[in-house]
């Protein structure tokens, strides 16, 4: 009932079974047995079906409103049970990419470390497919990640916190390394890093639709196993593929970087963007939590 109760919920914010399928990364046929049953176990409709979409029955709002505090709860109350079993004392954990960390959580934790002294935070530089499993896991409280973020929508609470634009990395003998920026399509036959959907999730795809969408073409990619490694820093990464010739494109939170052999120079493409979002664990928002997301204008749940 639990799990039929939290894809209902995805059902209503989306407002379409195939799109809440694609979320729940289910088949729509699947889901909607799923919202059957659920209908036959309460009794009635809570969904009423539409050419436009679906939208909740007077029932459907009021369940939609109890589940919401239900599953809360029964997710708070879990997290608690497995930090007592832990025997883990008041402390947060935040996974977070470096290159990012100081920009956008440095300014909150001074003020979280501020009003709780006591607090232990532990900081874990983590690729985002780290991330990933160390939220699912229970190893971390908070990710600041940009990528894999659909993989974590059903069962974490995400946020988004900024959005940036683009720059590629160039070896710096590149013939557009003196350049105050350049476009998507002057890259056109150039070698682009690929990126293990296990390191990085849906950055390779990412790059992909931005030289479709942008510059008109596809890009050539190349796999560099020793970017392809979680132990690789950023830095060392844009390293090992400049020496092998390859460019690619980050998110511009990475200028301020200092990589050998490599230049960054913008991407002029506007649309070309990354959001950065924070992601917890649900039934997580502990006081010091929640004073972090608080800091960061975000809402905790």
């Amino acid at each position: 009932m639990l799990e039929m109760l939290r894809s209902f919920l995805v059902v209503l914010e989306e407002t379409s079974l195939r799109r809440a399928a694609d979320r729940l990364r289910i088949s729509q046929s699947a889901l909607t047995r799923q919202m059957q049953s659920l209908e036959l176990d309460l009794g009635g409709r809570v969904l009423e079906r539409s050419s436009v979409g679906v939208r909740p029955t007077n029932a459907g709002k009021a369940l939609a409103e109890r589940a919401k505090t239900l599953l809360a709860d029964y997710d708070s109350t879990l997290a608690q049970v497995r930090r007592l079993n832990r025997g883990e004392s008041e402390k947060l954990r935040i996974g977070y990419i470096s290159s990012a960390v100081q920009e956008y959580l440095g300014p909150a934790l001074t003020v979280l470390r501020r009003s709780y002294p006591k607090l232990k935070v532990k900081m874990l530089d983590q690729t985002p497919g780290e991330m990933i499993t160390a939220l699912r896991q229970g190893k971390i409280d908070l990710a600041l990640t940009l990528l894999g973020v659909d993989l974590l929508s059903r069962d974490f609470y995400a946020r988004k916190l900024a959005t940036v634009r683009s720059v590629v990395a160039l070896p710096a003998s590149h013939r557009f390394a003196s350049e105050k920026q350049v476009s998507l399509s002057q890259l056109k036959g150039e070698t682009f890093v690929r990126g293990s959907n296990d390191i990085v999730p849906g950055y390779t795809q990412r790059i992909i639709q931005f030289c479709q969408k942008y510059g008109g073409f596809r890009p050539r990619l190349a796999t560099i196993d020793a970017v392809d490694k979680a132990t690789s820093s950023v830095g060392e990464s844009l390293a090992v593929a400049a020496n092998e010739e390859a460019i690619s494109i980050q998110p511009a939170f990475i200028s301020h970087l200092s990589a050998p052999n490599v230049v960054l120079v913008p991407i002029t493409e506007a649309r070309a963007t990354w959001d950065l979002f924070v992601v917890w664990q649900s039934g997580q928002a502990t006081r010091p939590l929640r004073t972090l997301l608080a800091e960061l204008n975000l809402k905790s749940q």
